[in-house]
C-alpha cells in the first residue's frame, strides 16, 4: 500500500473537534487539480471550511485517495463511496464506510463506533480494532449491513452485525457481546472468542465461532455435530485476505445450534469443537 500513488490528504493539526469528510470520495477527488480539491467544503465542528484549510493536499497519481495523520476525530471517511480505493494510514473515526456501495477501504489502525452502518457493497479491511456497532443499522432503522465484506484483524466491540441483512463480517480477534443481534441474514465469522448473547432475536444467517463462545442463549437449540462442507468456501475466501486458515478449521467438526427460536428461528450458530 505504501507504493500506491494518488491524492494524499494530510491532517494539518490534530485536535478533538470532529471533522466530517462526507463527499470527499475517490470518484469526486481523483483526477482533479489541487486547487479544486482544496476548495471542497467539509464540516469542522459547527463550521463549514475549505478542505485545504484542514488538510495539506498532494497529488502524485490517481490510484487512490489517501488520508494521513491522527484521524481519530475525522468522521465519515468513505461514506456513500461507490468505487475506487481509500487508504487510511492510521486510525479513523466514526461512520467510516457508512452506506458504502462499492470500492475498497484499507485502514492501517483502529476504527471508531458505528462504522460501515447499512453498508451495501464493497470491501473494508481494518488492520486494528473496531468499536461498537460495526455494520449495524443507523438509529431508528431495523436493517444493518446489506452486502459487501468487512474484515477486521483485531477485535470488535458490542453489537457487531446487528440487524445484518447480507454480506460477510470476519474478525480475527474477539467479538463483544450481542454480535449478530436481530440478524436477518448474512455471515459473521469470529476466529477469537465470541461474547455472550450472540444472535439474540436472530431470524436467519450464520454465526461461526472458531475460538469458543462465552454464553449461548437458551433460545438456541442444539441440532447436531457435523462437518459442514460449505464452510470451505468461506475459508478459502478469507484466506485470500490473509486470515490464518488451518487444516483444523477445514477438517474440524462443528456443533450446530439453531435459533433464535423466540424469533423466526432459522439462523444457525456453528461452534468449532476443540481437539
Amino acid at each position: 500500500m505504501n507504493k500506491i500513488k494518488g491524492v494524499t490528504l494530510t491532517l494539518k493539526k490534530c485536535g478533538t473537534i470532529p471533522i466530517e469528510v462526507d463527499g470527499v470520495l475517490p470518484e469526486f477527488v481523483l483526477g482533479r487539480k489541487v486547487h479544486e480539491i482544496c476548495s471542497m467544503k467539509i464540516n469542522v465542528g459547527k463550521e463549514k471550511l475549505d478542505l485545504g484549510d484542514v488538510f495539506e493536499v498532494k497529488c502524485d497519481g490517481d490510484e487512490a485517495l489517501i488520508f494521513e495523520g491522527d484521524m481519530n476525530h475525522v468522521k465519515r471517511i468513505g461514506e456513500l463511496m461507490s468505487s475506487g480505493i481509500i487508504i487510511v494510514r492510521g486510525s479513523a473515526g466514526m461512520h467510516l464506510g457508512e452506506r458504502m456501495n462499492g470500492g475498497t477501504i484499507y485502514v492501517d489502525g483502529d476504527i471508531g463506533a458505528r462504522c460501515c452502518c447499512e453498508m451495501r457493497g464493497g470491501t473494508v479491511v481494518v488492520n486494528g480494532d473496531a468499536q461498537a456497532m460495526l455494520g449495524s443499522p443507523l438509529p431508528g432503522n431495523a436493517k444493518g449491513m446489506r452486502g459487501g465484506t468487512i474484515t477486521v484483524f483485531g477485535s470488535v466491540g458490542t453489537r457487531t452485525g446487528e440487524g445484518m441483512r447480507r454480506g460477510v463480517i470476519a474478525v480475527l480477534g474477539d467479538a463483544g457481546d450481542f454480535a449478530g443481534v436481530n440478524m436477518i441474514a448474512g455471515t459473521i465469522v469470529v476466529f477469537g472468542n465470541l461474547g455472550s448473547n450472540a444472535g439474540g432475536g436472530m431470524k436467519r444467517g450464520s454465526i461461526i465461532a472458531l475460538g469458543g463462545v462465552e454464553k449461548i442463549l437458551p433460545t438456541f437449540l442444539y441440532a447436531c455435530t457435523y462437518k459442514p462442507t460449505y464452510l470451505r468456501l468461506y475459508f478459502n475466501y478469507l484466506r485470500n485476505f490473509g486470515f490464518p486458515v488451518t487444516d483444523d478449521l477445514f477438517k474440524g467438526s462443528y456443533q450446530r445450534y439453531i435459533g433464535d427460536v423466540s424469533s423466526l428461528g432459522k439462523g444457525e450458530m456453528l461452534i468449532l469443537e476443540k481437539p
